[in-house]
């Protein structure tokens, strides 16, 4: 689950890498401008924005029920939910036609956004391979917030979704109700919220606050799950398979579309 931390913020590495790209097909394209060719910058740019509109508005119609009660939450990009799909789709007639129609263009367009492509699919490679993948679950004790031990093996046999949150992380206590809501009505899936490296009272006190529900929380008092699974920050939400088995993971601050996404995805067969 590649990241950058700086300081307080936790800057998932997809993004980055998406941003790298360009920037290195925006740099390919002014050489070849000075070269003497088409500038193909302007089209770079546009392409990539109506991929990205494209690809947020397929998110937001598939899981339309969500975003039609909270209709201000399109915009909020912080989810990082894209359906690529969808932006292919677009993006690929898109640029077939603007070669066609400005034959000018389909060196530098190519070159540059080629150049760019690759560079993302190697670098996307490179975070992978530095990615925890599948690891099994742990033997390790967390603990209840009335101070008895619960063995993390217990969960065993039933997809897990494990949270890892802080009382001090102002994005954890955000998305803390969404998934304490999601812990109640989730069928088939356990769902526990693991606060990383903090006493109970600190806990109880902060939910008693919030007026949020402890059932599902436990505590993770040496951070043993973070170090375990090699997290870069939090808040940093965990997908485990029935046969105990990391699946997936996601950094950052989760949205009720991405969760649904994420939840349909881990009780789908493995292959």
């Amino acid at each position: 689950m590649p990241a950058i931390t700086l300081g307080p913020l936790l800057l998932p590495i997809t993004p980055l890498l998406a941003l790298g790209a360009w920037l290195l097909a925006v740099l390919i394209a002014a050489r070849l401008r000075r070269a003497g060719a088409a500038d193909a910058e302007p089209a770079l740019f546009a392409l990539l924005l109506l991929g990205l509109l494209a690809a947020r508005a397929g998110f937001v119609l598939e899981h339309w029920a969500v975003f039609r009660a909270a209709p201000w939450t399109m915009l909020d990009l912080r989810d990082r939910g894209v359906l690529l799909t969808a932006g292919v789709a677009i993006v690929i007639p898109a640029a077939l036609l603007l070669l066609w129609r400005r034959p000018a263009l389909r060196r530098p367009l190519l070159s540059s956004a080629g150049a760019g492509l690759l560079a993302f699919v190697l670098a996307s490679g490179f975070a992978v391979a530095l990615t925890p993948q599948r690891l099994p679950l742990p033997e390790l004790d967390l603990q209840t917030l009335s101070g008895s031990e619960q063995a993390l093996a217990i969960e065993r046999g039933r997809p897990l979704v494990l949270n890892l949150w802080a009382t001090w992380c102002p994005p954890c206590r955000r998305e803390l109700p969404l998934l304490i809501a999601a812990s109640r009505r989730q069928h088939g899936v356990r769902i526990l919220l693991v606060d990383q490296q903090e006493d109970a009272a600190t806990v109880r006190d902060y939910l008693a606050r919030a007026g949020l529900d402890a059932q599902s929380v436990r505590l993770d008092p040496q951070g043993a799950l973070a170090r375990y699974y090699r997290v870069p920050g939090y808040p940093t939400t965990l997908f485990i398979g029935a046969d105990g088995r990391l699946r997936d993971a996601h950094v950052g601050e989760l949205s009720a579309a991405t969760l649904g996404d994420r939840l349909r995805a881990l009780t789908a067969p493995a292959h």
